[in-house]
């Protein structure tokens, strides 16, 4: 730091207090930023994002559909949502706006540690000096004992009390007195910069997982084998499309779906997955919610299963409603044909979808790829020679959904294919420096709020009318009232020794 002498002082003046006390640009720029009321803005302005967080779906803006139509009905949701993807709420941890306040609060609290932590190191690595009698009386915890003896002997006797009470007592002698002195603690007016230094090596662990990391999906069906991955979160400071090429294979060796007795409700589902790296395979575990896999920093997590869409096929059962009663199950892939029995009519199975929901207009959406009973299947009809006769929506959650031109009634009653298991993959290559952080803001938290600063000074003079008088005073950074007890537990050593 450069230094300069002041002609009236010789004392060294720092330039950024000298620019301060000018009142030039640096001074505004320096008070706003250490300013506490700063870090108390930024804080309350980061736990409103955070309740955000929470309440919009992020990485899938699509899941707010049903919140932004509550709110704003369905012709206002699709232009709220487009606001919210422009405004990054639906990807906000990697958004530039909240990188913006994370190194905002970062400035803050270092230049907040500058301004305040010398002061704090210098108090804690002072020599202390004895005590003089103008120093004693502004002690708020003092007390005047006379002791019998010489003053060697009442020495003997302080240091061994202050020993008794878990004091390492550093001994002065000059001018005829005799001064003992210790402390403990001091070093935990540091904990707060403890905690200070974590919170910074927390965002800066962040930093690194919104500028490099990244989020995706993907789906493996049993025995298939994937090499990248769709991504639902980029990283800030990669270009990179949507797709994600992972540094290895991965292969899904078993699928495992258990239900609830007599219900399609899961009760758990587990995937065993196995990397494949350079040809070989390194490491094999079967996964389920909350248990992923983790291989080179990637993490893979259970987070949904299906029938594979590609593969799947959908059973319709037709009922003949002329005079012949017949019954016949037609288990169908997408865009097959085939002749109803007893007929010459053909029906090809268009499309389907395993759970729909009706919407405000009563249109059939697409929920999920799980068979729950409320599926649908459109279903085209053609006579000989493929002239069209019709084309009917069978629905399951409505029966009377029926063609009218066909002499059969349709219903579904099954939805079958291969099970492929949908895994959400992380790679954050900030987490260990944010566990860091996290460990040494725990540290921190514990130095500052549960270890003090206490200082114990016993001064030993005689007076003049030749007795020894023995002065104990002390003092504490915080926590007085249990201090004083301790006090008073020295000053009963003291008197109990005479």
């Amino acid at each position: 730091m450069e230094e300069q002498k002041d002609a009236g002082t010789k004392a060294p003046i720092d330039r950024h207090q000298a620019a301060k006390a000018d009142g030039g640009p640096f001074k505004s720029v320096w008070h706003f930023f250490s300013s506490l009321k700063l870090t108390v803005v930024l804080l309350i302005i980061l736990a409103l994002v955070s309740i955000i967080g929470t309440i919009v779906a992020q990485d899938d803006p699509m899941k707010n559909m049903d919140m932004l139509t509550s709110i704003f009905g369905q012709s206002g949701a699709p232009a709220a949502l487009k606001l919210m993807v422009a405004l990054k709420l639906t990807d906000m941890y990697h958004s530039p706006w909240f990188v913006f306040l994370l190194l905002m609060l970062s400035l803050n609290i270092i230049i907040c540690t500058i301004e305040r932590l010398p002061r704090v190191i210098h108090m804690v690595m002072k020599k202390q000096e004895p005590l003089t009698d103008a120093t004693i009386k502004n002690m708020a915890l003092r007390k005047e004992i006379k002791i019998k003896g010489d003053m060697d002997a009442a020495a003997l006797k302080a240091a061994a009390a202050m020993k008794s009470m878990g004091y390492s007592p550093n001994e002065y002698r000059a001018d005829g007195e005799i001064q003992y002195f210790a402390e403990k603690g001091k070093f935990s007016r540091l904990g707060v910069y403890v905690a200070h230094i974590s919170v910074l090596i927390i965002f800066a662990g962040a930093l690194i997982g919104s500028f490099w990391g990244y989020k995706g999906y993907a789906q493996i069906t049993e025995g298939n084998t994937i090499d990248k991955i769709g991504l639902t979160g980029k990283p800030l400071l990669m270009h990179v499309g949507s797709e994600m090429p992972l540094p290895f294979q991965v292969r899904c060796d078993k699928f495992t779906l258990k239900l609830y007795q007599g219900t399609e409700m899961p009760s758990a589902y587990l995937s065993t997955l196995t990397i494949i790296d350079h040809g070989n395979n390194v490491l094999t575990k079967t996964i389920r919610v909350n248990d992923p896999l983790e291989y080179k920093g990637i993490r893979f997590f259970q987070s949904s299963y299906g029938i594979s869409p590609s593969e799947a096929s959908m059973t319709i059962r037709a009922i003949a409603t002329g005079p012949v009663f017949n019954v016949h199950d037609y288990t169908l892939k997408r865009g097959e044909t085939t002749t109803l029995e007893g007929s010459n009519i053909t029906m090809t199975l268009s499309d389907f979808s395993p759970d729909v929901a009706i919407g405000p207009n009563n249109q059939v959406v697409g929920r999920s790829d799980q068979f729950r009973g409320n599926a649908a299947a459109l279903l085209n009809f053609s006579a000989p020679g493929g002239k069209p006769i019709e084309q009917a929506m069978i629905l399951s959650q409505e029966p009377q959904s029926q063609p009218k031109n066909v002499p059969f009634t349709f219903s579904i009653t099954g939805y079958n294919g291969p099970y492929y298991t949908g895994l959400q993959v992380t790679h954050d290559p900030g987490v260990s420096i944010v566990w860091l952080g996290c460990t040494m803001l725990v540290l921190g938290i514990l130095i500052a709020f549960f270890i003090f600063h206490k200082r114990v000074w016993i001064r030993i003079v005689r007076s003049d009318k030749g007795q020894v008088i023995l002065t104990a005073a002390g003092s504490i950074n915080k926590n007085r009232s249990v201090f004083e007890a301790e006090f008073g537990r020295l000053i009963d050593k003291l008197e109990t020794r005479q």
